[in-house]
């Protein structure tokens, strides 16, 4: 945890301030509240986004403050108490422009696990199981153990450049978003869905 703090897990962010309040510095705890507080604001900003779309490369639009944001982070002076709200606002309209993502129906969170690797696990039960739509729980499976997969291994490599170029690391955060943003506008362009995957 570079700052400390969870930029889009508020639950995280209020079981820390708990759990540490009285262990923890005075500057931590008011990081983590700037975090719940800014993120509560991006995530209603992103909201006000959403039912104002004109188009589907609106999630594009949602995703522009926090590329911009990972892009210029580290060339800019270290200051937690700028760099960490402007993070989790970036994050809460980031959340609430993918809400109701799904991967061939099932609905997944982009920012956190825990949700994805309790349905990965109901999945691998009922495959275990035998329950009857074998095709099904086999298909969701599979996708989950992709998306758990993929933030884990999101998690360990951006602990591994952490350790090498610093801050820079946020950088794949960066190219992530950029690769996303392209394939994104790539594919409603190609497919035609400007008007319709709003």
């Amino acid at each position: 945890m570079y700052y400390h703090s969870l930029v889009a897990t508020q639950t995280g962010n209020i079981l820390l301030l708990v759990a540490d309040w009285r262990s923890s510095s005075m500057y931590h705890n008011m990081l983590r509240c700037f975090s719940i507080l800014f993120f509560s604001i991006g995530f209603l900003f992103g909201m006000w986004f959403k039912d104002h779309r004109k188009n589907a490369y609106c999630r594009v639009h949602g995703l522009l403050p926090l590329c911009v944001m990972t892009a210029i982070l580290p060339f800019l002076w270290p200051n937690d108490l700028i760099e960490l709200p402007i993070i989790a606002f970036s994050a809460g309209v980031m959340m609430k422009t993918f809400t109701s993502s799904q991967i061939e129906n099932h609905p997944f969170v982009i920012f956190m696990t825990s949700g994805n690797y309790r349905r990965m696990l109901t999945a691998l039960y009922y495959v275990i199981q035998g329950s009857k739509d074998q095709k099904k729980y086999r298909c969701q499976a599979v996708n989950y153990s992709f998306v758990v997969g993929s933030f884990m291994l999101g998690a360990v490599v951006s602990a591994l450049l952490m350790r090498f170029i610093y801050i820079k690391s946020i950088w794949l955060i960066t190219l992530s978003l950029l690769t996303i943003m392209v394939y994104y506008s790539s594919e409603v362009k190609r497919l035609g869905l400007k008007k319709t995957n709003l």
